[in-house]
């Protein structure tokens, strides 16, 4: 369902400047190609926040793992079925969406080979298939670093780090003020989540470079919106 519409009072109360931005945003995506994008990588890696960058330089939905494996959209109850089920139900639901109309970029997944497969499937049936997989890369010591710095605001979902990207006001959201939060952080865990996703991402990348899909993407100091702007044509991401 398309969200309500904005009212006349909210629009009047943003600066001039702003709306004009956002409105040459909006015109110069109607000159790109809709695109049908997987962004994988390890934690802390930075998927949400390129993955958003994407969104907004294509103009494209996002579509997060947890969204694809959790509950149905829009429901309030508990999972059920295999995850790969899930995955696949909640996906076709996902991209009827309007704001899928132009193309999607889905986080975090696939991260197995079944669910790639699987994914492909329902993507070439619905005439959507993957114009490329790309595989973000930073060096250990980096990622857990980031993982350490991060902050987030609970109800849009803004991300913060206290070096990369500081609020202005130190642990307030940017926006509305709010308490920003900072996610748990254990090394064991994150060492465990590491060494799992480069044992299953070899696999991925050797299924989806015999399809020509791999883009593989330094993200040691790489934004989102410095990915959006380096992807050209179908999707050859540029040095």
């Amino acid at each position: 369902m398309a969200g309500r519409p904005v009212a006349p009072e909210d629009l009047e109360g943003v600066p001039t400047i702003e709306l004009l931005t956002e409105l040459k945003r909006r015109h110069h995506l109607l000159g790109r190609e809709p695109a049908h994008v997987a962004v994988l990588g390890p934690p802390c890696v930075g998927k949400h926040t390129q993955t958003d960058g994407l969104r907004r330089g294509f103009g494209i939905c996002r579509i997060t793992a947890a969204e694809l494996t959790g509950p149905p959209p829009g429901s309030s109850g508990q999972a059920s079925g295999s995850v790969d089920e899930r995955a696949m139900s909640n996906l076709s639901k996902l991209l009827d969406r309007p704001q899928c109309r132009r193309g999607f970029v889905l986080e975090g997944f696939p991260f197995t080979v079944p669910q790639a497969s699987r994914l492909q499937e329902e993507l070439e049936r619905r005439k959507t298939p993957l114009d490329a997989v790309v595989f973000l890369e930073a060096p250990e010591d980096a990622l857990m670093e980031r993982c350490r710095g991060r902050l987030f605001h609970p109800a849009s979902g803004r991300l913060y780090h206290d070096q990369l990207k500081p609020p202005i006001d130190e642990g307030l959201d940017d926006y509305t003020g709010d308490a920003l939060l900072r996610p748990p952080y254990e090394e064991e865990k994150f060492r465990a989540s590491w060494q799992l996703f480069q044992k299953d991402s070899d696999l991925l990348r050797q299924f989806f470079s015999r399809k020509g899909l791999v883009r593989n993407v330094d993200a040691a100091e790489r934004s989102g919106s410095r990915l959006a702007k380096s992807c050209s044509g179908r999707w050859h991401v540029q040095a």
